[in-house]
C-alpha cells in the first residue's frame, strides 16, 4: 500500500497552482513537502484528500483512486483550526472518532492515553475555546489519528507549539511511522524536515524542483562546508577559528553559525590543510566537512520567491 501522485495538475482560472507534481509515499515513510507560501503544498494535499479534484494526472492509494478510500483510510490536520470551540476535549475527540464509526470504551481509553502522552491531562476538563493555540493544535492532531488512518496528511503540524510540545509531536510521528503509518507533512521549519523525513520535495510555483532523500537533497548543490570550533571561552573562540580560516587565501570569509565557524570550500581545496593548522592552534571541538543543511539548500534554491497559488 502506498500513495502515488502521478503528473498531477491543478489550475484556478489562469493560475497554475500545481503543475506536473509526482510523489510516492509508502507505509512507514515520513515525507516532507516544503516550499514558500503559495507554492502549491496545500493544494496538493487537498487533492490527495479529495477536497479538490485534479485537472489532470492520477492520485491513488494501494492502486485505487483516492476518491474511493480517502474518507476511511486518511487522516488530515489542516493548517486552519477545524475544532468546535464550545466542546470539551474528550467530547471533541469522541465526536471526530465517531465520524469514522469508532465508538465505545476502547476509543475512550485511547483518548485518555493520548491526552496523557501529549501532556493535556490538566486541560482535559476545558472547552477547546479555553485552550492555548499549542494545546488546541495537539487536540486537532489527535482528532486526525484516532481512526488509525493508513495515511496521515499534516499541514504545518508544528504551528503554535513550543519546543517541549514540538518534541512530543515529533516522537508521536516517529512512533506512528514505525507502526506503518504513511505520513505526508508540510512545514516551514527545515530542521523538522531534516530530523524526521525519509524523503522530501521542494516545490515552487506549483512544480517540484528537487526531490530525494535528505542526504540527496543536501548533496544536490555540490557545495562543501567546513565547520570549525575550539574548546575555549567564547571571546577566544571568536578569535581562534576565524584566524585559522583566514590564513588560507583561497577561502572566502568565514561565517559564525550556531554550530561554530563555517566556510565554503572551493573545488579542489584539501580540508586536511585546515585541520593541520587547527591542530597547531588549540583544542579542536568541531571539525566537519559536510554538505549544506536542508535550510541552506532551501534558501539557495528558493531565495525570496513566492507566488499566489494556494
Amino acid at each position: 500500500m502506498s500513495l502515488e501522485v502521478t503528473h498531477v495538475h491543478k489550475s484556478f482560472g489562469n493560475v497554475k497552482a500545481v503543475h506536473d507534481v509526482s510523489l510516492h509515499v509508502p507505509p512507514g515513510m515520513i515525507y516532507g513537502l516544503i516550499g514558500p507560501n503559495g507554492a502549491g503544498k496545500t493544494t496538493t494535499m487537498r487533492m490527495i484528500l479529495t477536497i479538490l479534484l485534479p485537472d489532470a494526472g492520477t492520485i491513488t492509494w494501494n492502486g485505487q483512486p483516492v476518491t474511493r478510500v480517502a474518507s476511511r483510510s486518511f487522516g488530515y490536520l489542516p493548517e486552519e483550526r477545524g475544532l468546535y470551540p464550545q466542546m470539551g476535549i474528550r467530547d471533541e475527540l469522541r465526536f471526530f472518532a465517531g465520524l469514522h464509526g469508532i465508538r465505545g470504551r476502547a476509543v475512550d481509553q485511547e483518548i485518555d492515553a493520548w491526552i496523557e502522552r501529549l501532556e493535556l491531562t490538566e486541560h482535559a476538563h476545558k472547552k477547546v475555546e479555553a485552550l492555548s493555540k499549542g494545546n488546541a493544535q495537539k487536540v486537532q492532531f489527535l482528532a486526525s489519528l484516532l481512526h488509525h488512518p493508513q495515511l496521515l496528511v499534516l499541514d504545518e503540524p508544528f504551528s503554535g507549539l513550543d519546543p517541549v510540545n514540538v518534541r512530543l509531536l515529533k516522537q508521536a510521528l516517529l512512533d506512528l511511522a514505525q507502526e506503518g503509518t504513511a505520513i505526508l507533512f508540510s512545514t516551514h521549519r527545515m530542521e523538522h524536515v531534516e530530523e524526521l523525513c525519509s524523503r522530501l520535495a521542494l516545490i515552487r510555483h506549483g512544480e517540484i524542483i528537487l526531490e530525494g532523500t535528505v542526504a540527496e537533497v543536501r548533496r544536490s548543490s555540490g557545495r562543501r562546508l567546513l565547520r570549525l570550533g575550539f574548546a575555549a571561552p567564547s571571546f577566544a573562540q571568536d578569535e581562534i577559528a576565524p584566524r585559522v580560516l583566514r590564513g588560507f587565501a583561497e577561502l572566502p570569509p568565514p561565517q559564525l553559525t550556531s554550530a561554530g565557524w563555517q566556510v565554503e570550500l572551493p573545488a579542489g581545496f584539501d580540508p586536511a590543510r585546515v585541520l593541520q593548522a587547527a591542530l597547531s592552534a588549540g583544542n579542536i571541538t568541531l571539525f566537519e566537512v559536510a554538505a549544506p543543511s536542508i535550510e541552506e539548500v532551501y534558501v539557495e534554491l528558493m531565495g525570496g520567491t513566492a507566488n499566489h497559488a494556494a
